[in-house]
């Protein structure tokens, strides 16, 4: 009886391809437009919704990428792309990625994957190593920032009611609370309702003058809510807020969550890799106190989506969390990653971080966000000598909030409308793609330099452009 397989006829010609590709789309990353200014409809119309029951052959398909799929890509390695917090992949790291692909290893255990373990393991003793924490630290390598945020409030969740995974905490006497500032990332809310504790028992305190966390108005939150009858467990840190980059006075956070008995997390999903510098670490002081870590090397660390990573001070919790099996932690024993997350078939994440960190070094990683910090500087200089435009916000690391300012004063809703409209023309124009922020009531526009391309002259390029488009207006 004849066999059929999935092999493809003469591979080593497709591959040659699709190399070819990928080489032309690197190189050329570089290129206008940022942005594939094209509607969405129009987009659809291009393909074809119905199920390939019969298959097409290889060229076919080449050509359909080529024309149809390649063009419509938003270009994130350009050197202008500086909207959200999603950094240009470095080279090396996308080589680690399609290796990483060829070999398909999902080390939920370690006879799945042998070496991708293995190099799990070193990616996250590294990750200990550059934000503090003792060989007691553990961890696990996520999809990003979300899944972070949401691995370590179960982990913070099942430290505080130890039988919250088998039991739930539908029963518990006092509802448990959780804390963070009221612009943190919204992935904190959607653990809070994923992990039961719902959005009705986070507290989102104000912020102050740069936009970092106000201790004493949590304080009294905390003390307000004891009296009603409550449970505060948790505090989440910011190392680089979303909108403003901002970054928690995080040791006089450990402090107060130290006092009163809280877990501690820090998300540092945006603003992780800026602990490879000088300016980093001392906003960061601290950070090595928190209970737990959340970082994205997807983002400061320049590694190909998808790459987030939690750490945790004691690796028992961890283990405590997500164990598959009744046996009691053991500090010398190594455990299988299927103990250590959520998931457990997954794609290796470790390979393309190790690959990149191999190749680089962190000495030049780390040269590298501090050229970005120098950009940030250099972009705000710019902004303030120019009359158009005015600085929105304090800036601690990359992001830089920013507005246009007419000649005639406007009321809020004509403010923000011109805001938009300039956006939009920065959009059209393919040269660079940035995005909105709301400050308040105010709409803004936000360019982040996490980008390893972005030059001083790309900096020039995007002022005279805005310059010329503020006249439309």
């Amino acid at each position: 009886m004849k066999t059929e397989s999935l092999d493809i006829k003469n591979l080593d010609l497709y591959l040659e391809k699709t190399l070819s590709i990928v080489k032309d789309y690197i190189q050329g990353i570089s290129n206008d437009p940022v942005y594939a200014n094209i509607e969405r409809d129009s987009l659809n119309d291009l393909f074809e919704y119905k199920l390939p029951i019969q298959g097409t052959d290889m060229d076919s398909l080449f050509t359909d990428i080529e024309r149809n799929v390649i063009p419509y890509c938003t270009k994130i390695g350009h050197p202008r792309f500086l909207s959200w917090i999603v950094t240009s992949p470095s080279p090396a790291g996308t080589i680690g990625e399609i290796i990483n692909l060829v070999l398909s290893q999902a080390p939920f255990l370690y006879k799945a994957g042998p070496v991708a373990t293995i190099l799990e393991d070193i990616i996250i003793t590294w990750f200990n190593e550059m934000f503090g924490y003792s060989k007691d630290g553990g961890g696990v390598l996520v999809s990003g920032g979300t899944m972070g945020t949401l691995t370590a409030l179960t982990i913070a969740r099942q430290a505080f009611v130890e039988d919250a995974m088998e039991e739930g905490i539908q029963n518990l006497e006092k509802p448990l609370v959780v804390y963070t500032s009221d612009i943190a990332h919204v992935s904190v809310d959607k653990a809070v309702g994923v992990i039961g504790i719902g959005s009705q028992n986070l507290r989102k305190i104000p912020t102050d003058s740069n936009y970092r966390i106000r201790i004493d108005l949590l304080s009294q939150q905390v003390e307000k809510d004891i009296k009603d009858g409550l449970k505060p467990f948790c505090v989440v840190g910011q190392v680089g807020t979303s909108i403003t980059g901002a970054v928690d006075s995080l040791d006089q956070l450990a402090d107060f969550c130290y006092d009163n008995e809280l877990w501690f997390h820090v998300d540092a999903a945006f603003g992780g890799g800026a602990i490879l510098t000088e300016q980093g670490k001392a906003l960061m002081n601290g950070i090595e106190r928190a209970d737990s870590i959340s970082t994205d090397p997807h983002k400061w660390f320049f590694i190909p989506v998808e790459a987030g990573c939690v750490l945790v001070k004691d690796r028992k919790h961890i283990y405590n969390t997500f164990k598959t099996t009744p046996e009691l932690f053991d500090p010398e024993k190594r455990y299988d990653y299927i103990n250590y997350g959520i998931q457990s078939t997954r794609m290796s994440r470790a390979f393309k971080i190790w690959f990149a960190f191999r190749y680089y070094g962190l000495e030049k990683l780390s040269r590298i966000i501090e050229q970005n910090l120098e950009l940030t500087k250099y972009f705000k200089e710019k902004l303030d000598n120019n009359p158009n435009f005015e600085v929105s916000s304090p800036i601690m690391l990359s992001a830089v909030c920013f507005q246009y300012i007419p000649k005639k004063k406007l009321d809020i809703k004509e403010h923000n409308k011109l805001q938009l409209q300039l956006l939009e023309l920065i959009e059209q124009s393919g040269v660079a793609f940035l995005a909105p922020a709301n400050i308040g009531e105010k709409i803004v526009l936000r360019a982040n330099f996490s980008n390893h391309r972005t030059t001083f002259e790309d900096i020039v390029i995007l002022m005279d452009l805005m310059d010329k488009l503020v006249e439309q207006l």
